[in-house]
């Protein structure tokens, strides 16, 4: 899937510390350059999406970052 731009290693932190708690995935690989988020597993992918509005993330970019233009 992809993901928000993700500006720094903070964001990526975010990013991890919610999925791997999201019930189902059993590994993730996240590619901050490009965006992408791969989750494996049996995983809703509702399930992922809620847990990057929960870290933060909303539209292309995170939200600690609302000082960074889009």
């Amino acid at each position: 899937m992809t993901v928000p731009i993700m500006l720094c290693r903070r964001c990526v932190r975010l990013v991890s510390r919610h999925v791997r708690d999201v019930p189902g995935v059993v590994s993730f690989e996240i590619d901050a350059a490009r965006g992408l988020l791969r989750a494996r597993g049996g995983v809703d992918a509702g399930r992922l999406v809620e847990a990057l509005r929960t870290a933060g993330f909303r539209d292309v970019r995170c939200g600690h970052r609302d000082d960074v233009p889009a």
